[in-house]
């Protein structure tokens, strides 16, 4: 369990990283598509190159089940996205990344109806950590009936994404789920790489622009390595809850950066929201720790 919590806070962090690169990245080209299906590109010779290593050291579980799950994740993280950029033309991307907290609500909904239910504990700690995913950066106001279409779409595909991660990984016949994440890895971002490679007819590859969306890519690609581990020993839930924590790191690497002068871009806030921001933290810790106690007696 610790080094799955371990895994858990590993991907937290690398992913709060690539959501900085990733503003870097949109103040030379202001194009999230763009961005999306670069770092796909990008993200596919990792995959390839992982594929063929796990080929030829790994026991690769190669079932019909293996591939139903595999296909189930690639077009479900791509409905997913598509329906996160149709949100983005309703609602701003700090606000809509927050409500996609609402996706740990989702996974327990859809794990609920796949015959295994949390106990009352673990669903308050699911309830505590949702309320505090998004309202961590929540900015109020109302949201138009589009925009809630495509969240709702979009938390449910992700969640479902993130289901079948942890049913590949099960599959995996390696002691070391280090070893069986780079396996998953290369299956799953080969195929969600060759599936967005039409996207290049409209957004036609450049050496340049390519390279800028390396550094985004690699923390993300790392960041998914140790997310895999971690639902792999943790389950999709617990591990969704960890990984939750992404939300009060990028917040301290905000502030951090915002003292070395490396982000000067980060607006100020008045004191309400860092209190806001600070209550959301202490909700999220509580939960982590319930799903914790929780897990450890079962």
């Amino acid at each position: 369990m610790v080094f799955g919590i371990i895994s858990g806070f590993l991907s937290a962090l690398l992913m709060s990283g690539s959501y900085i690169f990733s503003r870097a990245y949109f103040k030379k080209y202001n194009d999230p598509v763009q961005l999306a299906i670069y770092s796909q590109v990008n993200m596919l010779v990792c995959g390839i190159i992982m594929l063929v290593l796990s080929f030829i050291f790994m026991e690769v579980p190669v079932s019909k089940r293996f591939f139903l799950y595999l296909a189930g994740e690639a077009f479900s993280f791509l409905i997913a996205q598509t329906c996160f950029f149709m949100m983005l033309r309703h609602v701003e991307p700090s606000r809509a990344a927050s409500l996609l907290g609402l996706k740990i609500m989702a996974i327990a909904v859809l794990t609920f109806l796949g015959g295994h239910a949390p106990n009352g504990v673990q669903w308050g700690a699911i309830v505590l950590c949702t309320i505090a995913a998004v309202g961590m950066n929540f900015s109020g106001g109302k949201l138009s009936w589009k925009s809630i279409l495509w969240l709702m779409i979009a938390v449910f595909c992700y969640a479902f994404c993130d289901i079948c991660i942890t049913k590949m990984m099960n599959l995996m016949p390696g002691r070391s789920m280090i070893l069986n994440s780079f396996c998953v890895m290369g299956f799953t971002y080969t195929s969600i790489g060759l599936l967005v490679l039409p996207g290049l007819l409209k957004y036609p590859l450049k050496r340049q622009v390519l390279k800028e969306a390396m550094p985004y890519s690699f923390f993300y690609f790392c960041s998914m390595i140790f997310l895999m581990t971690c639902f792999g020993l943790l389950g999709v839930v617990f591990g969704s809850i960890i990984q939750a924590s992404r939300g009060i790191i990028s917040v301290v690497l905000g502030i951090f950066l915002l003292r070395l002068g490396i982000d000067k871009d980060e607006p100020d806030v008045p004191l309400r929201v860092w209190i806001q921001k600070l209550v959301m933290a202490i909700l999220m810790l509580a939960a982590m720790t319930l799903y914790t106690l929780s897990a450890a007696q079962n």
